[in-house]
């Protein structure tokens, strides 16, 4: 008894026909039919019988049958799992902050991907300080991280400590983004002390545990507001600028087009506040993935200056 034995008696069966299965099989009928033969008196009964429509199995055939189609199964199955693949699918974990500009621009790279190309990507919108965890412990291939310049001394040490490589994308002043139909959307530089009263939204994951109350002084009484709503993933947040009228948000340049599906608008703010900068990040310990290099080229050169 072999496997080949065992696919021609399960095409027989599926044909009905030791003639049409032996066609099916590209063979001839009787070296089908000696095979059936063989197997039948290896085993001891017929497995089929010849009737008026054609062949059918037996009583002991049709169980005999079952098995055969489970084995059958269970290696066509075994094969699918661990046979060698020609290409390798491409893999690559990517650890972001909620930032649509970074979210089209990774859109914009999968779009240039081979169509036919297997791949596995985990796109994962996250704090700078779990990001900087994550491609640490490998969990992560690449990171991208945004912070404050004034929290910079911070973050460059818990790069140097998890011995990461860094590098500046790019610098620049946040925006505000708020409804078309919010109070202030009607000025185009708003003025800092005319939020007073409004509702900002932050993201509610963002911490700094390592700076003190007297560092931070200075700088954050240019972003401290009375009335937050703290959110965790970017669709709350446009859901909720467009909806809720009286609210704002801190954010890098969002692209136009998402701009114009939420009726947002952007406006600058007096005093400007501090300078942002948006890393790359990524540890020497292990070779970046194919992908993930494309990937870091990719925001490279496609990166805004704003």
């Amino acid at each position: 008894m072999n496997l080949a034995q065992l696919r021609y008696i399960v095409e027989v069966e599926k044909a009905e026909s030791i003639t049409q299965a032996a066609k099916n099989l590209f063979m001839g009928q009787p070296n089908l039919s000696k095979s059936i033969k063989e197997l039948e008196s290896e085993i001891g009964f017929s497995i089929f019988r010849r009737t008026a429509k054609g062949v059918k199995p037996t009583e002991k055939g049709a169980e005999f049958l079952g098995y055969a189609k489970t084995i059958l199964s269970q290696l066509d199955e075994l094969e699918s799992m661990y046979k060698p693949r020609g290409e390798m699918p491409l893999e690559m974990n990517v650890c972001v902050p909620r930032a649509s500009y970074i979210s089209a621009l990774f859109a914009d790279f999968i779009s240039q991907m081979p169509k036919k190309q297997e791949m596995s990507i985990r796109f994962n919108e996250t704090s700078a300080i779990k990001a900087i965890s994550q491609v640490s412990s490998g969990e992560a291939d690449v990171g991208i991280i945004r912070y404050q310049e004034i929290y910079e001394p911070y973050f460059v040490g818990l790069m140097e400590e998890h011995r990461l490589k860094s590098e500046v994308l790019r610098e620049f002043y946040l925006y505000l983004a708020m409804s078309r139909e919010h109070p202030l959307a009607e000025y185009e530089e708003v003025p800092y002390h005319m939020l007073d009263g409004y509702t900002e939204i932050i993201h509610g994951d963002f911490r700094v545990p390592s700076m003190t109350f007297s560092e931070l002084k200075k700088s954050a009484e240019f972003l401290a507001a009375s009335r937050r709503i703290y959110v965790y993933d970017r669709g709350s947040q446009l859901d909720l600028l467009e909806r809720a009228k009286d609210t704002f948000m801190w954010v890098s340049k969002i692209p136009q087009e998402i701009l114009d599906q939420h009726s947002l608008v952007l406006r600058r703010c007096i005093p400007r506040g501090n300078l942002n900068k948006d890393v790359l990040l990524y540890s020497p310990k292990r070779p970046v993935c194919a992908v993930g290099k494309q990937f870091i080229d990719y925001v490279r050169h496609a990166m805004p200056t704003l």
